[in-house]
Formats: structure tokens, sequence, C-alpha cells
């Protein structure tokens, strides 16, 4: 039951957009950035009057106002009408392909299904084919920058050369779902085989307009976008399609600027060698009796009993804090460990990102300046530390942050004077970094997980280690 001050008046609206009447004393002027950000209602008035004008989808909606009390006016009651009239115009709007931008595409799922992998990886234009994936043939090419990193020519592999269908620009999955959901492709279910298909082009040129038209559609049938969306969408590892969370990345990531593909695998670095043999009974022996010798301390060992700082004059802060490195940390290498097992599904390598600034050809690109892992947060729990070791360190690259320069001095006690944010900016790089985009039902997170090695950041021998000055100390 509303509350009284929610009482509304029978047969008026609650809500009014009212963008185009400003009886509730609006101005004319732009909305400021907490009206922007508000739960208001867009002014679909003005979005009906933008589909007989050239150029609409560059123009932006203005949000209206909303009337949050019904006073029962005729001139509130039209503009309600008048907003609904235009909101029915809009959802029933259909689209149309321009006659200059029309690109028509046909389904054919079997063309390279019998490409062997290793064929298709080393074919002539290199590694990221993707043949057998590959379902949708474009009749023509794609112009503009959609189509610079959109679709591959199908070359290199033996057997498929003059074949109908060769040198057309094939399209993954996502790739043409994303297409036609932007209105950018218009895609067909063929009635005949490819070799008819596209050698129709020839056939139609002839004839005139309505022969064409009959000839079109004797050859196949346009696909509604449900029936794109059912061909094209399929579980983890179906041939020819992609699942709807990989989609809803890949095309989260395309609206927003970026240029996307498909990850390729990566060629790691031999394993690291494995460890000596173990030491002899005698080696071993002696061990315990003799010190041994603290790696991580400078020529100093640990005493049995005492301090490990004994009392006395330092010059250096590297003489007080090496005796107190104990704890072993981890250290990153550039060579995997043999233990680390193999990247396991979901948390591997999908997509390779990059800046929508970044210019590469198609077939041979650059390292991706992003590496993403698509994940079900409702097939998936939280990675653990064995499923993110794997992914780090079998399908990302070695990159470990730029190290200050050894040779620069400066500082009142004579050692290198690293900055606070040099560290920061260190240690969020890490030596090895990917990202996980956690899909909820829709809604996408990034989350960034990377490998760190807090200890090598040794402050104490960057920041006061010369002697004299402020990194003269006594030990207590």
């Amino acid at each position: 039951m509303p509350f009284d001050d929610e009482d509304l008046t029978l047969g008026a609206p609650a809500l009014t957009p009212s963008a185009g009447d400003h009886h509730g004393g609006g101005t004319d002027d732009a909305p400021s950035l907490e009206d922007a950000l508000g739960d208001e209602m867009q002014d679909f008035r003005l979005f009906s009057s933008l589909f007989d004008k050239k150029q609409a989808s560059g123009k932006t909606l203005r949000r209206g106002e909303k009337d949050f009390e019904s006073h029962g006016t005729r001139a509130q009651e039209g503009a309600l009408e008048a907003s609904r009239t235009a909101m029915h115009e809009v959802l029933s709007y259909t689209r149309r392909h321009k006659p200059k931008d029309h690109t028509r595409a046909w389904y054919f799922p079997d063309k390279w299904v019998d490409v062997p992998a290793e064929e298709e990886r080393e074919g002539e234009k290199g590694a990221g084919l993707f043949a057998r994936e590959r379902v949708v043939a474009v009749e023509s090419e794609i112009k503009g920058p959609l189509g610079q990193n959109t679709g591959r020519v199908v070359t290199g592999l033996e057997g498929y050369k003059h074949t109908p269908g060769w040198l057309k620009t094939w399209l993954l999955p996502e790739e043409a779902l994303y297409m036609v959901e932007r209105g950018s492709l218009d895609l067909w279910w063929p009635a005949r085989g490819i070799e008819d298909i596209f050698l129709e082009k020839k056939v139609g040129e002839e004839g005139d307009d309505a022969d064409k038209e009959f000839e079109d559609y004797e050859l196949g049938i346009p696909l509604s976008f449900q029936a794109v969306y059912s061909l094209l969408i399929g579980a983890d590892g179906e041939r020819g399609k992609v699942s709807l969370e990989k989609y809803q990345v890949y095309a989260n990531l395309r609206r927003t600027g970026y240029k996307v593909m498909r990850a390729t695998l990566m060629p790691l670095p031999p394993p690291t060698p494995p460890k000596p043999p173990y030491q002899a009974l005698w080696e071993w022996l002696f061990t315990l009796v003799l010190p041994s010798k603290n790696p991580q301390s400078s020529s100093s060992s640990h005493p049995s009993y005492g301090p490990l700082v004994k009392p006395g004059l330092y010059r250096s802060y590297n003489q007080i804090f090496s005796p107190l490195a104990l704890l072993p940390r981890h250290k990153p290498t550039p060579h995997p460990s043999p233990s680390t097992p193999a990247a396991e599904e979901p948390f591997n390598i999908h997509y390779d990102v990059w800046k929508s600034s970044t210019p590469f050809p198609k077939t041979k690109p650059p390292p991706p300046e992003f590496r993403i892992a698509v994940v079900d947060a409702r097939d998936s729990a939280v990675p653990t530390l064995q499923q993110m070791t794997a992914l780090l360190e079998r399908c990302t690259p070695w990159d470990p942050p730029e190290q200050p320069n050894p040779n620069q001095k400066g500082g009142r006690g004579g050692g290198q004077q690293v900055a606070p944010g040099q560290v920061y900016r260190r240690l969020k790089h890490g030596w090895r970094n990917a990202v996980v985009a956690v899909v909820d039902r829709g809604i996408i997170s990034f989350v960034r997980f990377g490998e760190m090695a807090f200890g090598e950041e040794r402050l104490f021998e960057r920041i006061g280690g010369g002697g004299g000055g402020r990194g003269r100390g006594r030990g207590k």
C-alpha cells in the first residue's frame, strides 16, 4: 500500500518525461552531471525525430525531466502519451542496410572442418588463423576501421587453393555476431552450395534489379538476429561456436575501442634445469657443525644464539638489514618451474587485446598489451594458487618491470635515491600479469592478477646505502 504522499490520482500517470514541455519550470540548458548520472527516463520523442535525419547515430539523446506527482492536467497527460507513442515507434523501428554500406555474408560451417590443427597454425600467414573455427564468409572486403582486425583471408593451406570461397574474408563466430549486432553485416543462410553462392555475382550483374532480387532469395534467405545467436552461440570447445560469456567480453572490449583477437599459443622458454643431487651424508654432517652462509646476507653468518645485529657502529643500512633477512622470499624467474601444471579451463588466456591507437596488420600482430581469460562466475570459484601459477607461468610471457639505474647516485647518504612511486609502479606492473574477466549473468568485472616479488625491492640497499650522512647509525 503506498504512503499518503505517494498516493496517485486515479487515471493520471505517475512518471512523465517532459523534456519537450517545460511546464515544470525546466530550462533549455544542457543537463548537469548529476542529472546525467541519475536514473532518468530518456525522451523518446527526440529519439524518434532523428529517424528521418542523416547521421542520427552520431547524436546523443537528451534526458528528460521527471514529474514525480500527477496533477491531472491535459498538458501532462498529452506529454506522457506523446512519449509513449514515440517509445513504441522507436522499439518497432526496423533497421535497414544502406545500399552503399551493405555487406552480406554466408554461413558455411563445414568449409574448413577438415583442416588439420597443425596446418592452420603453421600456414602462410602464421599463427592465429583458426581456420577450422571460421564459419562465415563475407562477399566483399570489410572496409573502414572495423575491418582492420576483423576476419582473415584463409590462404596457405594445401589442398584448398582455387576452391570456392578461396581469397574470401572468413569470420570467427564472435566477429560475425558482433558485426550483425551492430548492424554492419547481413548474414544469410545458403540454400545452395558454396560454389553457386560465390558465382552468382557474375550472373546477377547481367540481369535487371528484379532478376537479381529473385536470384538472391533463390540462393538463400536472410537470418534474423535470434537465428544468428542460435547458430553462433554454443558451449565451450564446440567448433564454430563461442560461449555467451566469451562473446559478451569480446563485444564489450570492441565497443570500448580495443582491438581484440583470439589468443594464440605462446612459445614457452625451456624449463628450469633440475636441482643438483642431494648432499652426501658426511657433507650434511659438516653443515650441522660448521655455520653455513646465508645467501641473502653479505659475507656474514647467522649466529646460533644471541642478537642477529650486534651492538656497534654501522655506516650503512645494508650491514643492519642483511643479517635480518632470514625468511626465504619468492623470486621470479623467466623459466617456468617443471612442477607447474598446464593451465586448465577456464583459467586460460582466451583473448589478446591491444589499444585502439596500436596499428598493426592482422597477419603479424605485435605482442598484446593485455591478455584476458574469461570466467563464468556461476560455474567456477575463486582460483587457487596452483591455478593462478599455471595461468601466469604457462600462458603469459616474462615481462619484468623496469629496474632503477644502478649508476644513478644522489642524496646525502651517497646511495641511489628511489622514489616511492617507482617502487609502487614496479610492484603494480609485476613480472607477469594477466586479466581475468569474470562474467556474472552479463555483468563483467575485470580483475588483474600479477606475479610480484616484494622481497626484490630491497630498499635498504638503495636508500642511504652508502657511508656517512643519514646512512650512519648505531645498532641497539
